[in-house]
């Protein structure tokens, strides 16, 4: 799932995962769960060469505000914990052209800013790979199976400064859905 949100409504984010750094299924032995937070502008690494980055593995909620947190969107993870990211840039700007190796952007002081935050939830991630150099794939307990379905859902809910703080908001969601 993928969404832009208004800028001035999603400049800092928290979140309930692992953190403070990206993690992914074979990179996150150095990120512990807990609550996190900072800048929307810094969960983007950016690599010299764009590519996938910025991902929080484990996640249970996520909440993007504005500066002060007081208004924005609660992403909570309905059952198992999901991978959840937010950058300022358009998550396109990370891949490969479509049916090629070619990069989109081939560097990252390339990379331009977008008038809105992208979030981005996964039901799966795939590993990174690179434990032998960086063009290697994933091992295979890291990658993700088309023959594995993978049910996963969540909600969305805006909050304001009347609502509770986002880990009771989120706490609240997910009863209503988890019995």
């Amino acid at each position: 799932f993928e969404a832009a949100l208004a800028r001035g409504f999603a400049e800092h984010v928290a979140w309930y995962g692992r953190g403070p750094h990206e993690s992914y299924p074979d990179r996150f032995e150095s990120a512990r769960v807990g609550v996190w937070e900072g800048p929307v502008a810094e969960q983007t690494f950016k690599y010299v060469r764009p590519q996938e980055n910025g991902n929080k593995l484990d996640t249970r909620w996520m909440a993007l505000s504005d500066k002060a947190g007081t208004r924005g969107t609660l992403v909570v993870a309905i059952g198992m914990p999901l991978s959840m990211q937010c950058h300022q840039y358009e998550l396109g700007s990370f891949d490969t052209r479509p049916n090629s190796k070619e990069p989109c952007v081939r560097h990252a002081a390339q990379l331009r800013e977008a008038d809105h935050t992208v979030i981005c939830v996964d039901g799966a991630q795939a590993g990174v790979g690179g434990i032998d150099s960086w063009g290697s794939l994933p091992l295979p307990q890291h990658r993700l199976s088309l023959e594995q379905p993978i049910e996963w859902s969540f909600a969305l809910r805006p909050f304001d400064a009347d609502d509770p703080p986002p880990i009771e908001l989120a706490h609240r969601l997910r009863s209503l859905f988890v019995q």
